[in-house]
């Protein structure tokens, strides 16, 4: 019998070559196998008698083989082999098929499932000998990625001798939960892969849903325990009387106050602080985490403030400086990290310092000793965040500041990421944003561009931001209407051609995108800057940061493929000052679902709410489809789902007592990063 923690080679069939190959995709354990979920379920369990074939329809029949044979054309072998059943007789044909004809055995019955073409044939047949406990044909069969460099037939073998072997166990989570309506561990498993109905895969999911659940509940505790376990931190010593600068050119709004006390207040306790600031894009954080370094520097510290470009770094850098002007900040960059690192070494740099960069400044945090270390990753959850002062090359553990942009529903910040604490901002400091938003249908998009260039030309100040998704146009079929910032920008380029001979506009256009070199970049970032650009067509790489007081406009070109929360920080690159803004939201499709889900983002600012919809929206996946929703680490689990959520809570609070710990998800526990990286 298998357990979970065996190596692969423990299943039948599995040796050093297979082993290797999986290895490849992180694949080493009976459980990593097991959870390398199927794509979808193709039906082959209604069995056709050849009576009632249709051209084009994927059958199943049981029928005997009449006989077999083989034929060459041009170099090319061929199988063709006669069946039949209690109703009549039909062909099967195979290419370049090697084995199929000594499979196969005359007077012996088989079930064929494959399509019957317009040559009254089944074509290139799956076939399985009747009797034997069928796992390509006569039932619901699995469909896995081909990312994997195995066959679909040697796969799907593989993993029927796993689910056989598997040894059951008892199942504590349902021993607590006897009111449960759900299969055990060991059963989920196998109808996940081998369902005897859809019923069963929704059964089996909702079961690998709860267990992922209490492995990111119990993940979360782990870190905190490792927190609080290396909580020697360089706490402030603040007079609460002057913790807001007295010389910040601005007032604080309500929520930006409130955020600065809780993280001043972490700040001046013994352990550190592991806190998520959540505000939605302008809503002011960079200033908040201005003061806590301020606070921090005015006490002989040195802070770090990581972003995710270095871009994002400069504009840090720039803005910091601007508002905190009595702050010694050094721009750390890749043409001066060792120049910084010879004067950390050499003790010249005396006073204490802000250093802003990209994620290179951790490798100089053993010679910088930060106190505070914020990581600006804009919408990304905790990205690069570490929960371990050993793994930042330090000795103790600094104060760690994470700033998204993603609104987190508050609730299930609290059920399951428990080792985080988190600040909201939801005011913004110029007021609610202004901005109009319209899903735009097909037959109005030129004169969505003529309208657009119409108001560019009486405001050349003003800039319109065009993302697409992709750089270039693809070549996958699937990808052929997806809108690309080159064809974009050319499409672009002639208009304005056209306008400028009429005599009725004349804008400039850019575009930039991240496979420009670096210099090309800078420099359309400057000008953007400078305002010699009314048009820039881009892509997301506008998405972690380009500040651009003076965008006004945003298009966004096949909508329809990203998500809400994409969406929103999008969109949220306009009406930074509070002015009048527009986003144009542009379809490739007509899906109602889709469109309903555009039109939901249309008519609503709410970032949070937004966030809700997504979640809503998303659900548990398309179970017998292609797509595996959620957060990085959900494979079965829905953020959606608040009963379940609220159910593994529970379960883990009595699953305490017992030491219990899932062993199908034992690799997500033991990870050395946070729960939501």
């Amino acid at each position: 019998m298998l357990n979970l923690p065996a190596p692969v080679t423990a299943i039948h069939g599995v040796g050093q070559k297979t082993k290797q190959a999986l290895a490849e995709h992180n694949i080493h354990t009976v459980a990593d196998l097991l959870l390398y979920l199927p794509l979808r379920y193709d039906d082959r369990s209604q069995i056709t008698t050849i009576d009632q074939l249709q051209i084009g329809e994927t059958v199943t029949l049981k029928a005997k083989l009449v006989k077999i044979s083989d034929v060459y054309r041009r170099g090319r072998k061929m199988t063709f082999a006669t069946i039949a059943d209690e109703t009549g007789q039909t062909k099967c044909i195979w290419f370049n098929n090697k084995f199929i004809s000594k499979q196969l055995k005359p007077d012996k019955s088989y079930f064929f499932s494959g399509e019957y073409s317009k040559y009254k044939s089944l074509t290139q047949p799956t076939v399985e000998k009747v009797g034997a406990d069928t796992v390509h044909t006569g039932r619901l069969v699995p469909i896995y990625s081909s990312r994997l460099p195995i066959a679909q037939g040697t796969l799907r073998r593989m993993l029927k001798n796993a689910v056989d072997e598997l040894a059951a166990k008892k199942d504590q989570v349902l021993k607590i939960n006897s009111d449960l309506d759900l299969p055990n561990l060991t059963s989920a498993l196998k109808q996940l892969h081998f369902p005897e109905a859809e019923e069963n895969v929704k059964q089996a999911r909702q079961r690998l849903a709860l267990e992922e659940l209490l492995a990111l509940i119990q993940k979360s505790e782990k870190i905190k325990q490792e927190w609080q376990a290396k909580s020697q931190a360089k706490s402030l010593n603040l007079d609460n009387t002057e913790l807001i600068p007295e010389d910040l050119p601005f007032s604080l709004t309500e929520d930006q106050h409130t955020a600065t006390q809780e993280i001043l207040q972490d700040l001046q306790q013994p352990h550190a602080m592991n806190r998520l600031l959540v505000g939605d894009v302008g809503c002011g954080k960079t200033v908040v985490a201005g003061i806590a370094c301020y606070h921090s520097q005015k006490q002989g510290f040195n802070t770090c403030l990581i972003a995710p470009t270095q871009i994002l770094a400069q504009q840090h850098t720039e803005s910091l400086q601007e508002i905190f002007p009595q702050l010694n900040i050094q721009l750390l960059t890749a043409e001066n990290s060792a120049e910084i690192a010879q004067e950390l070494q050499n003790k010249k740099l005396t006073k204490p310092y802000l250093f802003i960069g990209t994620h290179a400044v951790i490798n100089q945090l053993n010679l910088i000793q930060p106190s505070l270390i914020i990581y600006d990753e804009q919408h990304r959850f905790g990205v690069k965040q570490r929960s371990e002062g050993q793994n930042l090359n330090l000795d103790y553990q600094p104060h760690l500041l994470t700033m998204t942009a993603t609104p987190i529903p508050r609730s299930y910040m609290l059920t399951i990421f428990s080792h985080l604490q988190a600040s909201f901002i939801k005011e913004f400091p110029f007021g609610p944003k202004k901005i109009k938003s319209w899903l735009v249908q097909k037959p109005k998009r030129n004169k969505a561009y003529t309208w657009l260039t119409a108001e560019l030309s009486k405001k050349p100040d003003e800039l319109a931001i065009i993302i697409c998704p992709f750089i270039s146009p693809s070549d996958h079929e699937a990808f052929k209407n997806v809108k690309s910032a080159t064809e974009v920008y050319e499409n672009l380029q002639q208009q304005l051609a056209q306008l400028r001979q009429s005599n009725s506009a004349n804008l400039n256009i850019a575009l930039l995108h991240g496979q420009q070199k670096k210099q090309k970049q800078e420099k359309i970032i400057q000008q953007l800057f400078n305002k010699k650009i009314n048009l820039l067509v881009t892509t997301t790489i506008v998405e972690v940061g380009v500040d651009l007081p003076n965008a006004n406009y945003i298009v966004i070109e096949s909508a329809e493929r990203f998500g809400l929360a994409s969406l929103h920080q999008l969109r949220g690159r306009v009406g930074r000052k509070g002015q009048q803004s527009y986003c144009l939201l542009f379809s490739q499709t007509n899906n109602q679902d889709t469109q309903k889900r555009l039109e939901n983002f249309s008519q609503t600012l709410d970032g949070f709410k937004l966030a809700e919809l997504d979640l809503e929206n998303r659900g548990g996946g398309d179970l017998f489809g292609v797509q595996q929703h959620g957060f990085d680490e959900l494979k079965f689990a829905s953020w959606s789902n608040a009963e379940l959520i609220t159910q593994a809570h529970q379960t883990h609070q009595k699953l305490k007592k017992l030491n219990y710990q899932s062993i199908l998800f034992k690799n997500l526990i033991n990870k050395s990063t946070p729960v939501a990286n």
